[in-house]
């Protein structure tokens, strides 16, 4: 018998137990569909990051307070991590030095958190950023459609002055212009100076929906507290970026009083990490989860194997006759073990084809929930690869669980075969 006839004969078997060779490529539709849907989010979000990253740049250096030896373990996790919204280690005269290192651009210290903010009748829940003109430069990359920034004096004379995001000035202004008017934050009086173009979400954060203060004013009236939360620099020269990071250390180093001549983190009071690095973490974090996921998914796919072994082996034992009178008239041993490893191939082949579909759609799907639900941007990505590979998995698993059944059909003796009842 010949490779063709093998597969049209193939074909025959399966299509006269339509039902049974459904359930049996159920497994693989599954696995398969599943690996394709969790490469393509992972890759999607990996997009997402990139693009988040380069709309600020790549020279983007962040200064937080807090040791990089704090531990993230059960109970003592939590604590940490409420500890270090609250540590006090960075003053508005860090953010001073830092600006002053000729590595650096430009920098301006952050103090943030969320209220509601009222005008008349409306209020709405908004994220304020304390910080200095430049922060609004470094951090918003909108043009002002009312109004302008505030100014250095303001910060100085802790200005009741504030910057509205697009959605905000929408929400509690509508077409009026806003410029002049008075809104309430926690009890105090601001004055709408300026409202910006809108702009969408950049890391993570949906910017229309934040508000600009003077860093002092979000300091003292608003938190009340001595300490920023957050300093954000740029260095001047790309090439040079460690080279920055390394002159913020020692510059922060020496207004701490830290001896630490080796240069240790954990010994540090504060944590220094550009751009770059954090995009690097991220995209190795995602990548590990993607590849968690996807072999969580995987499993499916050795459920489906299994599933096509138990059925070719009950297949071969409803043909115990067909394949007696074969041998009897003919057929060689390698004959009958082809004929059910085709059929095995078939199934997982046809399966496979079906999987990549429903993962083309469920990825689809889960692109457009994604950015609807975040309300970000979220590109559609088809991984290949993926594909290539999910492809490749279906032929293995075809071979490896149609051999068994493949070879005892094949070791069948035609005489005792043919008296099988």
């Amino acid at each position: 018998m010949n490779l063709r006839d093998s597969i049209k004969t193939a074909l025959i078997s399966l299509k006269s137990n339509k039902t049974r060779s459904a359930l049996t490529m159920l497994g693989i539709v599954i696995g398969i569909s599943s690996v394709v849907t969790m490469v393509s989010i992972g890759n999607g979000a990996k997009q997402l990051i990139i693009g988040q990253f380069s709309t600020l740049g790549s020279n983007n250096i962040f200064i937080e307070p807090g040791s990089f030896s704090k531990k993230m373990e059960g109970n003592q996790g939590m604590q940490s991590m409420l500890e270090e919204m609250t540590i006090k280690t960075l003053k508005y005269e860090d953010y001073k030095a830092i600006e002053k290192d000729p590595l650096i651009s430009k920098a301006a210290p952050l103090a943030f958190g969320a209220e509601k903010i009222f005008y008349k009748g409306n209020d709405f829940k908004v994220t304020y950023l304390g910080t200095t003109p430049e922060g609004i430069n470094i951090l918003n990359k909108a043009e002002f459609i009312y109004g302008n920034n505030f100014t250095e004096e303001d910060v100085k004379s802790l200005g009741r002055d504030v910057v509205l995001g697009y959605k905000v000035k929408e929400t509690l202004f509508g077409e009026e212009d806003p410029i002049g008017k008075i809104v309430r934050i926690r009890g105090n009086n601001f004055r709408v100076i300026g409202s910006l173009d809108q702009q969408g979400t950049q890391m993570f954060m949906n910017l229309d929906e934040v508000i600009y203060l003077p860093i002092t004013t979000a300091q003292k009236v608003i938190l009340g507290v001595d300490h920023i939360q957050e300093i954000v620099a740029q260095a001047k020269d790309e090439n040079r970026i460690e080279e920055a990071v390394e002159s913020i250390r020692l510059t922060i180093r020496e207004r701490h009083a830290i001896d630490n001549p080796e240069g240790d983190p954990a010994k540090d009071d504060f944590k220094v990490v550009s751009q770059k690095e954090t995009a690097e973490i991220l995209d190795t974090v995602i990548s590990i989860f993607t590849m968690f996921l996807s072999s969580v998914a995987a499993i499916a796919l050795l459920v489906g194997g299994i599933g096509i072994m138990n059925i070719m082996l009950v297949s071969v034992t409803e043909r115990t006759k067909e394949i007696g009178l074969r041998k009897a008239v003919g057929a060689r041993r390698s004959d009958v073990m082809t004929q059910f490893l085709i059929e095995a191939l078939i199934l997982t082949l046809i399966g496979g084809l079906i999987g990549i579909f429903f993962g083309l759609v469920f990825s689809l799907l889960a692109s457009f929930i994604l950015g609807a639900v975040l309300s970000i941007s979220w590109q559609f990505s088809f991984p290949l690869n993926a594909v290539a590979w999910a492809f490749c998995v279906a032929t293995a698993i075809g071979l490896v669980f149609g051999l068994y059944p493949a070879r005892r059909a094949s070791k069948l003796n035609p005489i005792e075969a043919l008296r099988y009842e």
